[in-house]
């Protein structure tokens, strides 16, 4: 029964453990800037560091201030990180939509040059019909898209602000002390 329990409260001990320790990268870009981030830097920032953070006490004696000020920057960057990505997938994809509509009108297009023998015209306005129908599902698409990257660079736009002046009232703060 003992060596159950002792067994119990090292798997708790164990467990508990994991969550004062956490993995921090510090990524620098080529412009000075500084990103703090749970996740790997992306590939923009040429200097990548790892570190690892005991979260169960203020390092150097941060006051809670300081504190909440890290934990919000590293939401912030975190943020940045993740909606760069978002940016970057959504810019691919609507890329991506703009090649496909121009393939399938090449093909349908082609198709419908090419059609000859009795009842062409019909067949052919058919396939035209079929091609502005296509167009107009890609052209939907790539609309939504546009809206969702207008949406995406207007919260980068926010994030970076909201960084600029967290860094603003930091700068004030130290020049305060």
């Amino acid at each position: 029964m003992r060596g159950s329990l002792l067994l119990v409260g090292m798997v708790v001990v164990s467990a508990v453990l994991p969550v004062h320790a956490g993995k921090v990268y510090v990524c620098k870009s080529a412009a000075g800037e500084t990103l703090f981030s749970q996740t790997p830097c992306p590939s923009e920032y040429s200097v990548k560091e790892e570190r690892q953070v005991d979260t169960s006490k203020p390092s150097r004696g941060a006051s809670e201030a300081e504190l909440q000020g890290m934990a919000d920057e590293l939401s912030r960057s975190n943020d940045k990180i993740r909606v760069q990505r978002d940016l970057k997938n959504a810019k691919k994809k609507l890329s991506d939509l703009q090649q496909e509509r121009e393939r399938m009108i090449k093909e349908k297009s082609e198709l419908a040059k090419s059609i000859a023998g009795p009842n062409a015209r019909n067949r052919a306005q058919a396939i035209v019909d079929e091609m502005k129908t296509g167009a107009d599902r890609y052209n939907e698409q790539i609309r939504q898209q546009r809206e969702n990257i207008s949406g995406l660079e207007k919260r980068l736009s926010e994030i970076n602000q909201a960084s600029d002046s967290a860094k603003q009232e930091l700068d004030r703060s130290q020049m305060a002390i």
